[in-house]
């Protein structure tokens, strides 16, 4: 089959990306398992935390069903600025905070059989990407050895929202408070309550897909359809935990 130069060219594009990407999940983020997402999120319950992002697709911002490759190029590039932007509201604040990567894998389903592909060796499904991952920050209250103020966080999330066009924050208020968590609108009404916060519902919660700039909510996910979640390696220096300032580092065994 006859490929193109522009064809081969986006091939060639795609593929560099995605090593490189691939390079810098590897160097530089660190995989959380729904036991890591677990022990890192309720530890701020009894504080309260915000989820937060910056992110839009393309297609939410143009509002057109699907973008150009040039259209995409100059959404991911507004992203990036909108993320730094992000992070430098973050650390003004004084609430320290966590980067988080989120993104699908989907079980390999074969095409003939329709059951899903296991791999011989390890006995488990054999997942594939079907989405780039994308980009949110864990808000928690606290302020150095200060106790944290909801309130004010939950003001910061809501500026936020307005600031880069999102549908919703997450919005978690101390347990003492009101041990619901919420996703609040950029006006501050509740979209949608989550009333228990049990391990099994935090790999549902911990990336709000607010990124998409959509209503779509995770019962709208396929069941072989699984999410993944990358957090920040930590600094392997005072040097560079210095240029981190105001981030919360983990190392996740």
């Amino acid at each position: 089959m006859k490929v193109s130069k522009r064809k081969l060219k986006k091939i060639i594009k795609e593929e560099l990306r995605r090593q490189l990407f691939e390079y810098d999940l590897e160097k530089n983020w660190q995989l959380l398992s729904e036991t890591s997402i677990y022990r890192l999120v309720t530890r701020y319950m009894d504080d309260g935390f915000i989820i937060v992002s910056a992110d839009r697709s393309c297609e939410a911002t143009a509002g057109i069903p699907e973008c150009t490759e040039e259209q995409q190029a100059r959404q991911d590039h507004l992203n990036r600025e909108n993320r730094n932007k992000l992070k430098n509201i973050l650390r003004g604040s004084g609430f320290g905070y966590i980067p988080t990567l989120g993104g699908f894998k989907e079980k390999l389903i074969d095409k003939e059989t329709g059951e899903v592909v296991i791999d011989p060796e390890t006995g488990d499904p054999v997942l594939v990407d079907t989405e780039f991952p994308e980009s949110s920050f864990v808000v928690h209250s606290q302020k150095g050895d200060k106790p944290g103020n909801h309130e004010e966080l939950r003001r910061l999330g809501l500026q936020i929202a307005k600031q880069f066009n999102q549908d919703s924050i997450l919005y978690k208020p101390p347990n003492a408070v009101d041990p619901k968590a919420y996703y609040l609108t950029s006006d501050g009404e509740i979209d949608m309550e989550f009333a228990d916060l049990a391990v099994e519902d935090l790999d549902q919660i911990f990336y709000t897909q607010l990124a998409k700039g959509t209503k779509r909510r995770y019962s709208h996910i396929p069941e072989h359809v699984e999410r993944v979640y990358y957090i920040p390696k930590p600094p392997k220096g005072m040097q560079e935990a210095i240029k981190r300032y105001g981030e919360t580092f983990y190392r996740m065994k």
